[in-house]
């Protein structure tokens, strides 16, 4: 009786340790992604594999505008309610790049800019998927605020 317990223990000791050394080679050979070529899971929107990391910055292209949460909520509630205003089928800029002469800028709607007078001198572009807030003057991008749309399956 004894031996029997002895022999399986042994075969459970043996098989575990197999079990170690095909795991250990096996993760040799795996490449460890998650997803599509990265080696950890996260979630990368459109607009962010569009920005070039290498390009130099200039004090030209820093924005001016440095909004809160609760601001850029105020902003989509205020932009989103105007039903008139075209949805523009363009590729989102990045922050600081001055917007086409051809790009019609709308006004921020008044109920915004009484709840954060710093937007009285700037305008918005309204894209597809995000809000563009845009400098009257300069035409530059100084914010963007994302849009979100519920799908229905």
């Amino acid at each position: 009786m004894r031996s029997a317990i002895r022999i399986s223990a042994l075969l459970i000791l043996l098989g575990g340790c197999l079990g170690l050394v095909t795991a250990q080679h096996h993760a040799a050979t795996v490449d460890e992604t998650v997803g599509v070529g990265t080696p950890y899971a996260e979630i990368i929107d459109d607009y962010d594999r569009e920005i070039d990391a290498t390009g130099s910055i200039t004090l030209a292209s820093v924005p001016r505008l440095s909004l809160s949460d609760e601001e850029r909520g105020l902003i989509f509630l205020g932009v989103i309610s105007l039903p008139n205003i075209p949805e523009l089928a363009m590729r989102a800029p990045e922050a600081g790049v001055p917007l086409a002469k051809a790009i019609d800028l709308q006004e921020i709607p008044a109920m915004v800019v009484r709840r954060i007078p710093e937007l009285r001198d700037y305008r918005f572009v309204k894209l597809d998927d995000r809000i563009l807030v845009v400098s009257a003057e300069t035409r530059q991008v100084e914010a963007t605020i994302p849009r979100y749309k519920l799908v229905f399956h």
